[in-house]
């Protein structure tokens, strides 16, 4: 049993033809992009796919501890910026 000769249309022969094979392919890849993005759109929005654990309370809270030391530490240290800001040191100016 033979397989039946086909000729495809080859690029480089007939530049109208390699127009057509170039925009038709072009046209079918823009369509068939747009029907995936559309149907990955609508199963995200059903929440099909893509699916995000919610967290749970435990995780949702702010641990006050932490927090309060974080803020002690950066008051210390702005009053430690401060205390250098306001004292001079006690070095001279050799130009003068």
């Amino acid at each position: 049993m033979e397989l039946p000769h086909v000729n495809f249309p080859k690029l480089g022969k007939n530049s109208e033809n390699d127009w057509k094979i170039i925009f038709s392919s072009a046209t079918t890849l823009v369509v068939l992009f747009v029907f995936l993005s559309i149907f990955v759109f609508i199963k995200i929005d059903k929440g099909e796919i893509f699916l995000v654990e919610r967290l749970s309370e435990e995780e949702d809270t702010l641990d006050i501890a932490a927090l309060k030391e974080t803020v002690s530490y950066y008051e210390n240290r702005a009053l430690e910026f401060e205390n250098i800001k306001n004292t001079t040191t006690p070095a001279v100016d050799p130009s003068l």
